[in-house]
């Protein structure tokens, strides 16, 4: 019997990047729940966080990680509470903030490893990225190495 592994695509809030529409891509199994408002706190100059089940979870805003150009603020944001195990197998938890429609789909086919890519910043952040059949380029953030590069170890008790 075949599974199908199923994913979550969001286009990305940018506009095309050396010709081609970006959209993240996040397994459906990191995806643990979806938030339409959350309470927003400045928990340092750069890391805005939000409460989510009794824990403290730094908001990531995957246009800015990557440094790319944000196409406009769009439609009201929605929140994508995302998990991951790091190397040393410890469960990390972060939001993602995006004004875009996300959607679930099975991927049937294989992907096809485009040329190496090179965002303007934090490449090492990004698992890889693959071209989708409608000809975007999708691309899987690392969510253990963007927690890691906040230096935001295991999700923050309130």
């Amino acid at each position: 019997m075949e599974t199908k592994l199923e994913i979550a695509t969001i286009k990305a809030n940018t506009p095309s990047f050396g010709g081609v529409d970006l959209c993240w891509l996040i397994s459906r199994n990191q995806l643990e729940f979806i938030l339409q408002d959350v309470t927003v706190f400045q928990s340092s100059p750069l890391i805005t966080t939000a409460e989510y089940q009794d824990a403290i979870l730094p908001i990531i805003n995957l246009e800015q990680h990557f440094g790319l150009p944000e196409a406009g603020p769009g439609k009201a944001s929605k929140y994508l509470v995302v998990r991951a195990v790091t190397t040393e197998k410890a469960l990390v938890k972060v939001i993602i903030k995006t004004p875009n429609v996300l959607k679930i789909q099975q991927v049937e086919g294989v992907f096809t490893a485009p040329r190496p890519l090179s965002l303007p910043r934090n490449n090492a952040d990004l698992m890889g990225s693959y071209s989708m059949p409608d000809g975007s380029l999708g691309l899987f953030p690392d969510v253990a190495g963007i927690s890691r590069s906040l230096n935001w170890g295991q999700n923050q008790p309130i």
